[in-house]
């Protein structure tokens, strides 16, 4: 069987959230997702639910091409991975899909993460965790910490990724993508 690639998407949208966020962690990216496909249009992660409103939040799929997504910059990594594997993310995926109204964004966990105080609540997630969540489920990634502290850093570093590209999304999408479901407007290239 065949080998298969997913990719994982750091972010700094440069909202006052990311900002507060890098405040604390000093890192460049603090916002991950996963994506299961290289032009990004299967992203998934825990974050805003409405662009304008950061403290409603839970589990998303991302639209890349939103402009608030769009001027972000970015580091995209691919990970090679079996079929199954890749399954198994895409399973898990599809269950919280589902029942998406019964997840929540950790926002208390972020606090405990940062203090490193293990925290662990049923169906809340911030991202770093929901992305290692699911890839330990899949058999992908193993911490060598609990899931409620594990950072964009920790997950990068944590397994053989490649980086792919750095800068801009809408570079990344102008550059690297096949935009046969969607176009890029002259509204969002602005």
């Amino acid at each position: 069987m065949d080998d298969a690639q997913v990719f994982l998407l750091l972010t700094d949208t440069g909202s006052l959230l990311t900002q507060t966020i890098k405040l604390f962690t000093k890192k460049k990216y603090n916002h991950c997702s996963l994506a299961l496909d290289s032009d990004l249009e299967n992203t998934y992660s825990f974050g805003r639910k409405k662009i304008n409103n950061p403290f409603i939040g839970g589990f998303v799929k991302e639209d890349t091409l939103s402009p608030f997504f769009l001027h972000s910059h970015c580091a995209i990594y691919s990970l090679t991975v079996s079929q199954k594997e890749k399954r198994e993310l895409e399973i898990f995926i599809e269950s919280m899909e589902r029942d998406e109204h019964l997840f929540h964004y950790n926002f208390l966990g972020l606090i405990t993460a940062f203090l490193e105080i293990e925290w662990s609540r049923s169906n809340y997630y911030f991202c770093s965790q929901f992305v290692a969540t699911i890839m330990k489920n899949a058999g992908i990634f193993y911490p060598k910490k609990a899931l409620s502290l594990v950072t964009p850093t920790d997950i990068l570093s944590g397994l053989p990724f490649e980086l792919i590209y750095e800068g801009r999304l809408i570079d990344y999408h102008q550059s690297f993508c096949s935009h046969s479901s969607w176009e890029l407007t002259p509204s969002i290239l602005d």
